[in-house]
């Protein structure tokens, strides 16, 4: 025991001094970056999933020097559920060049003027604002990487002025620098979400857009800085998502779960070690009820699914706990009535840790039991019991939503699921136990990191604060070193990079030091088939070239790396390749994105050894990169 207190201690003192080794440029002022001004066209400027036009406009011009605006319009009834415009620095989402991207992080604000068309619209400002049930109203704006159409972390959310209907009005949002994922952009998205019921009434809307610019900074943002937290082993339902909405959850493969014409008493219970912390009260641990079955791809059953009944349990700012359930019926892609006439009522417990149960002595009445014995002695509706009964089968979820975007990175840890009196009884245990795929699947918002189990032997969560573009972890068993780079994966949310770190990840027997580098651009590396990188060795890449054929094609890949060929990331120079093949045929210079580029239908036409040699265009002060010898046949 001593020994173990002991090695307990020396981590946590070892992480507490933690340095922080950073080398960085001075730092330099960022001028402002125009999307849009529109004083000739809209070029980079569109719309997408639905029927919405974004159109150039010279009649309207909110800089008085005779240029023009972008109008946007549309009817509701037109659109496929979403209002989507975007702007990019040039080209289009499916077809922007690779290499044209910026760091987000680099600009303070977003700025635009808008004026509503009060002639064309049928919808005002305040229809056009308000919120789809459960979410937001407003326009979304999102900073999107077109490379990954999908990866749109959100900016903010703001409604159209009022005082729009009666001319130019300008907007500011503020960018958060610490927003995970927004180095590097390719440009920005505005997207309004429309509800089924919006959708259904139709309606009308026209405004005009003009002057869109990312305001520039005065400085970089600083380094990041390193810190720990100690985990809660089990099952972690992880707000590791960008939506506050967004559910992260396991479901029940079987779906003979139900209650219904029980001959007994059918009881469900989860064991709680965590809600968030007591900062971000109001996060929530739910177990869905699904007649039937719920939709395969979607973990949002309280929205998507038209009958749920959902029991849910969330943390208060004290550290206590309220539990409430709900229903709703014949109500598909809204949240129904489950925050009115749904809530069937609460019972309040005094901490969040415990087991929490929800019993059924019959297909009516209900009671839940807090850790501390407390309870709520209900009874459902008859029309839930009207579906569930005519419904053969019931899937259960269980998982976690922020519901607020203040919480996202705060977790939700359960340790056991059990299920007594159903036709398929239940015991799951996620304490040091890898979750039985057989018995439950994952369905969440992000697969990878938004379910996570974490185990007994893990000892803490390094985190770094964002933005850290071009910043490496490193780690020594001493704090003197050496220092070597360190691949352990993790996840960006909520101004955080997380990394858990478990007992055998620490570099040293008893002990652990870490530090964050900014590495920095210093040559270019070449890798043949054949070859893979390799950061840290002598060579900075393992492997053997394959042998090619003359005159047939293949292709090579370029890395932007530092002195120790460690990948550099946000290096978007262009770049020429040459060959001492006096034959040989190169494709032409092309950019790096992010740091790296494929040449493809590279020819060598001599039989022999050759190199092919790339050089940094846009900076000549950068090495250049020669391949390791390529044997022509």
């Amino acid at each position: 025991m001593k020994q173990n207190w002991q090695f307990q201690h020396w981590v946590q003192s070892a992480l507490v001094g933690v340095g922080l080794t950073c080398s960085v440029n001075m730092a330099q002022a960022v001028p402002d970056r125009v999307l849009g001004t529109f004083d000739f066209d809209t070029t980079g400027w569109g719309t997408a999933w639905g029927a919405a036009t974004a159109v150039f406009d010279p009649t309207q011009d909110n800089t008085g020097n005779g240029g023009g605006s972008c109008y946007i319009s549309a009817d509701f009834a037109a659109d496929q559920n979403t209002l989507t415009i975007y702007g990019v620095v040039e080209g289009n989402p499916w077809w922007h060049p690779t290499g044209l991207s910026f760091n987000m992080s680099d600009y303070k604000s977003l700025e635009f003027d808008i004026k509503w068309d009060t002639v064309n619209s049928t919808l005002s400002i305040a229809d056009f604002n308000s919120p789809p049930l459960g979410g937001e109203g407003n326009i979304t704006i999102w900073a999107v990487d077109y490379s990954d159409f999908n990866d749109r972390p959100t900016l903010g959310n703001v409604p159209v002025p009022e005082a729009a209907a009666s001319g130019w009005v300008h907007v500011s949002l503020p960018i958060n620098p610490t927003i995970s994922g927004i180095d590097p952009s390719k440009g920005i998205v505005f997207k309004k979400w429309i509800t089924p019921a919006q959708k259904t009434a139709g309606g009308t809307y026209a405004f005009w857009v003009d002057n869109v610019i990312l305001k520039g900074t005065d400085a970089p943002p600083p380094p990041p800085s390193l810190s720990f937290d100690k985990p809660v082993p089990g099952l972690a339902f992880v707000a590791a998502s960008g939506g506050q909405w967004d559910r992260q959850e396991i479901r029940t493969v079987a779906s003979n779960y139900t209650w219904i014409g029980a001959s007994g008493p059918v009881s469900y219970s989860v064991d709680v070690s965590k809600i968030a912390d007591n900062a971000h009260a109001g996060f929530q641990l739910f177990l869905h009820f699904v007649p039937g079955g719920a939709d395969p791809n979607r973990p949002d059953s309280d929205w998507h699914e038209p009958n749920v009944l959902m029991w849910q349990i969330g943390n208060l700012a004290d550290g206590a706990a309220w539990s409430t359930l709900r229903y709703k019926t014949n109500s598909p892609e809204s949240n129904g009535h489950l925050y009115d006439t749904g809530d069937i009522g609460g019972v309040w417990n005094p901490t969040v840790q415990g087991t929490w149960t929800i019993t059924f002595s019959d297909n009516t009445n209900v009671t839940i039991t807090t850790p501390a014995g407390n309870t709520l002695v209900t009874n459902l509706p008859p029309e839930v019991i009207s579906i569930f009964s005519a419904t053969p089968g019931m899937q259960v979820n269980v998982g976690g939503v922020p519901n607020s975007l203040d919480r996202l990175g705060q977790m939700a840890v359960i340790t056991r699921v059990q299920f007594t009196g159903t036709p398929a009884e239940l015991n799951s245990n996620f304490l040091g136990v890898p979750r039985d795929t057989n018995v439950w699947n994952i369905v969440a918002s992000s697969p990878t990191w938004g379910v996570q189990e974490i185990p007994t032997d893990a000892v803490y969560w390094l985190k770094w604060t964002l933005p850290a573009q071009g910043f490496s972890l490193l780690q020594s068993a001493s704090l003197t070193g050496p220092w070597t780079g360190s691949s352990l994966p993790g996840y960006e949310i909520a101004g955080f990079h997380y990394v858990l770190l478990r007992t055998g990840d620490l570099p040293g027997a008893n002990s652990g030091f870490f530090r964050l580098m900014k590495r920095q651009f210093s040559k270019l590396q070449v890798l043949l088939p054949g070859e893979t990188a390799a950061p840290g060795t002598p060579t900075g890449k393992t492997g053997t070239p394959d042998p090619q054929t003359a005159w047939m094609p293949f292709s090579i890949t370029v890395n932007a790396v530092d002195n120790e060929w460690y990948p550099i990331a946000g290096i978007n120079d262009v770049v020429h390749i040459t060959t001492d093949d006096p034959v040989g045929v190169l494709p032409s210079d092309l950019p790096l994105a992010n740091g790296t580029v494929t040449f493809t239908d590279c020819v060598l036409g001599t039989a022999g050894t050759w190199r092919i040699t790339a050089s940094d265009v846009t900076d000549a002060t950068k090495g250049s990169g020669t391949s390791s010898p390529i044997v022509v046949q």
